[in-house]
């Protein structure tokens, strides 16, 4: 095996970054230190299909324990909820975030009409604890999740329900002091789909008081009577980010508190800021380390790169031109590059994965298209520029190809770690994971296309050093990023709805800039585009897979209609 020579510094800030990563991936699963997790619980419904769920509640023994179920917004995991289910815990609560159907590690297909099914089954996983006090529930649904104002409205054994991001029917039954029910709706005042108007029309069904005299936080009805009742309008956030809103979380305590004063809270104080601040230090420790080790890696497992560099010497345009052309060219023939992956798309049964690889595909399109016309004035075809990265030795790809799936590893792990296990997700339930293969491939030649233009021709125009890779990384956001905004605005507009837009938008901002980053240093550091491209492939897959439904594509694509 090659020595590879690592400076004194270099170990150390690596060991440094480590640590960090290391120590903050230890607090943020013992903090706070009174709550109890358990993961990967699994319940079977009345229709055959297993439901996941976790489970958080104090360490502290005792009896007639309140509980409350969280159930999630769809393209979204019990992950996704996890603040909500710790906050509630700290509050003395035992709380159950769980995947509906189609979603997460749940099995099943994703049916809207179904979904009370699994809520029922949480519900009876509950009736199998003694510590439960199954006579006093409550429940709370974020978007999609709001579905469960139906097992609550049916039940009066749920004496809360709050709902985030959701409606509220006006057939839900009055709450009283014998058969309590306090709701309390929260919204966000850039919500793409429910505005506070929608919200008082079922306030003003369940208090009796006009919506037109109805104001948001203010509390209608008293917990004491058991019909409080409020909607809470949060001024800064949209649809998707009240996941984690900690204004939504706060509320969300302090209503569940106020219906069950008996509860004694586990810590009186807020978690959720202090869990953002050891998230930051997993992410500094876990992205600097991860910058660090692939210099070493790259020596420790290529060739070196001088030898075999690879380079497209077809545009002698300047950087702006590049640029320009890169992002005129995708955002033109991004449009028949999509319609090219729809029958792709009708097959898959992740369509939201296949919508996000559409949308990635057409912009990809886009760029063939360029490199084939500038290819075309130096006498180059096509096929030849996509060929051109494999054009070396045998044992030079393999090499790529190892220090691509090592690296790919050690990011995902990082990714994982720290907020795919406490707020979003990013490991495919086993129902999902034989469509897993067939994104990898089809994500690998879109990242492959994607390197082609941004390394091979745009970033060998920057000269060598730190400030030319921060330059050309920006610009490959830019690019990137421009390109998703306008196509996520041009389906908001056929839709008659900004769900999608508010949705991915806020997620594609650090995708993008980790894709720009990391391909970047990766070529700067290997002379090939290959490894580079794995690492995207891999983290970008499992993310949109999981956070997919289980759905048809020709389902999905029905409801553009």
């Amino acid at each position: 095996m090659k020595r590879v020579d690592i400076t004194k510094k270099r170990i150390i800030l690596i060991s440094i970054f480590l640590f960090a990563f290391i120590i903050g991936t230890i607090l943020i699963f013992i903090i706070p230190i009174g709550i109890k997790s358990t993961y990967g619980k699994t319940v079977e419904t009345s229709d055959g299909v297993r439901v996941s769920f976790n489970v958080f509640e104090p360490k502290i023994g005792g009896t007639n324990k309140k509980a409350v179920i969280l159930g999630h917004g769809v393209m979204s995991n019990k992950e996704m909820l996890k603040d909500f289910a710790i906050e509630f815990a700290a509050a003395g609560f035992v709380a159950i975030p769980f995947d509906f159907r189609g979603h997460g590690q749940s099995t099943g297909e994703h049916r809207w009409g179904s979904l009370t099914n699994d809520i029922s089954a949480i519900v009876s996983y509950l009736e199998t604890r003694p510590d439960i006090d199954t006579s006093n529930l409550a429940y709370l649904g974020y978007s999609m999740g709001g579905v469960g104002i139906q097992v609550v409205n049916e039940s009066t054994d749920f004496k809360c329900f709050i709902g985030a991001g959701t409606r509220l029917p006006t057939n839900v039954r009055k709450g009283n002091s014998t058969a309590p029910l306090n709701i309390l709706m929260i919204l966000g005042r850039y919500d793409e789909l429910i505005s506070p108007d929608d919200l008082k029309v079922g306030l003003s069904d369940y208090t009796g008081i006009p919506a037109i005299n109805l104001d948001v936080n203010q509390l209608y009805g008293s917990f004491q009577e058991g019909n409080a009742s409020m909607i809470y309008l949060d001024d800064l956030t949209n649809h998707v980010l009240g996941d984690w809103d900690p204004d939504f979380i706060r509320e969300a305590r302090n209503f569940l508190a106020n219906t069950f004063p008996d509860v004694r809270s586990v810590e009186e104080n807020y978690v959720m800021n202090t869990r953002l601040l050891i998230l930051s230090l997993q992410l500094f420790g876990g992205f600097g380390f991860f910058i660090l080790i692939i210099d070493p890696l790259s020596k420790l497992i290529l060739k070196p790169k001088e030898e075999e560099v690879f380079k497209l010497e077809l545009e002698d345009g300047s950087i702006i031109s590049i640029g320009s052309k890169t992002f005129a060219y995708s955002l033109i023939l991004g449009l028949p590059g999509i319609f090219l992956f729809i029958p792709i798309l009708l097959l898959l049964f992740l369509a939201v994965a296949g919508f996000v690889s559409a949308l990635l595909f057409g912009q990809a399109f886009g760029i063939l298209v360029l490199l084939w016309r500038i290819g075309k004035k130096k006498n180059i075809g096509l096929i030849e520029i996509i060929k051109k990265p494999f054009k070396t030795s045998r044992e030079n790809i393999i090499r790529n190809f190892i220090l691509g799936i090592l690296l790919a590893i050690i990011v995902t792990l990082i990714i994982y770690l720290s907020g795919g296990l406490n707020y979003m997700g990013m490991i495919p339930s086993l129902l999902k994971i034989a469509w897993v293969p067939l994104f990898l491939v089809i994500n690998f030649i879109i990242f492959m296309i994607y390197g082609l233009i941004f390394h091979g021709v745009l970033q060998n125009k920057f000269e060598e050093g730190n400030k030319s890779l921060i330059k050309v990384s920006v610009i490959i956001f830019g690019i990137l990023f421009l390109f998703w905004f306008t196509y996520l605005f041009i389906v908001a507009l056929v839709m008659g709805s900004f769900f999608y837009f508010g949705s991915f938008l806020p997620f594609s901002i650090p995708l993008f800039l980790l894709n720009a980053f990391t391909s970047t240093l990766i070529y700067k550091k290997s002379g090939n585009i290959i490894a580079g491209a794995i690492v995207n492939t891999l983290f970008m897959t499992l993310m949109i897979c999981t956070i997919s439904p289980y759905q048809s594509g020709l389902s999905f694509i029905m409801g553009f209609m």
